[in-house]
């Protein structure tokens, strides 16, 4: 080995180790400390534009992150996987939506609470949903509907 290669090697390993210290850190700060989050399922007609790691909203806050989708070969349903808050109780009737938190932003699974105090169970399942519905149909039901707006 040269004079100058001891010096590139050495710079070479904390390079790598900076790295991987990185990706821990990434990778940590992602799944959230143990313990943090609780796993719930949801079966829909259809999770179009929905995917894994996609966020889980409410109230426009994250509250969670999408860890599976796959067909329910028994009911021909689309069962999404997702973890939330472990602070976050949900209310049984509670409705979960596909679709976007704003214009330009990729599609999330959205809570909106419900007001039943009987809670959702840890791992337990949830089949009050509804369909995502495609952004034209959103405009047009704005413009057509009046958007929630008093029409007197």
């Amino acid at each position: 080995m040269g004079k100058g290669r001891g010096g590139a090697v050495v710079a070479s390993a904390a390079v790598l180790v900076v790295c991987a210290g990185f990706a821990a850190y990434a990778w940590q700060t992602e799944r959230g400390p143990q313990g943090a989050r609780y796993a719930l399922s949801a079966r829909f007609v259809s999770a179009n534009g929905l995917s894994a790691g996609a966020d889980v909203d409410m109230a426009g806050v994250t509250v969670g992150r999408v860890a599976s989708i796959a067909l329910d070969p028994q009911t021909q349903m689309a069962l999404v996987k997702f973890d939330i808050d472990r602070d976050i109780a949900l209310p049984k009737d509670s409705i979960l939506t596909v679709g976007s938190p704003s214009m330009t932003g990729s599609n999330a699974l959205m809570i909106e609470p419900g007001h039943d105090p009987a809670r959702v169970d840890v791992g337990g399942v949830m089949t009050n949903t509804r369909a995502p519905s495609s952004l034209e149909q959103q405009v047009s039901d704005y413009i057509f509907g009046g958007g929630g707006l008093n029409n007197e």
